[in-house]
């Protein structure tokens, strides 16, 4: 059998604009050796005016909505956060201590797959692992 991938809960609108390849830096305010594969699971929480933004209020919230390769994290400094903005989406003012998650090929779930997610990155489930890995196979 193979290794678990882990997994990474993202607020909407952030994940619908990292599966549908629109967002390719995540910022996050820590870093991890994993490289790879990460599941993308989409928070619970709604952020009313954020989605609003983005056109993105009815995107799929509490759950797994595909998959995505982890290729880099990057310190970000000014420089990067400026030249970068366009990818991370973020209109916020550089803010130190942030790490650039770059991310790369984004496969979207067919269908989303309901479940909790957690802080940090998070193994799912063998059978929740195996339930995800069949719907990604079916694609």
């Amino acid at each position: 059998m193979s290794e678990p991938i882990p997994a990474l809960s993202v607020r909407q609108p952030w994940a619908e604009l990292i599966i549908s390849g629109q967002k390719t830096i995540e910022l996050r305010t820590w870093a991890t050796d994993h490289r790879g594969q990460l599941w993308l699971h989409a928070g619970k929480r709604q952020d009313p005016q954020l989605e609003a933004r983005f056109g993105l209020s009815t995107a799929f919230r509490g759950g797994f909505i595909g998959v995505v390769e982890l290729s880099a994290i990057v310190p970000m400094d000014s420089r990067r956060w400026s030249s970068w903005q366009g990818r991370h989406r973020d209109a916020g003012p550089y803010q130190p201590g942030m790490f650039g998650w770059i991310l790369k090929n984004p496969r979207r779930l067919k269908t989303p797959i309901p479940a909790p997610g957690a802080l940090g990155l998070f193994v799912p489930s063998p059978q929740l692992q195996s339930q995800l890995q069949l719907a990604l196979d079916s694609d």
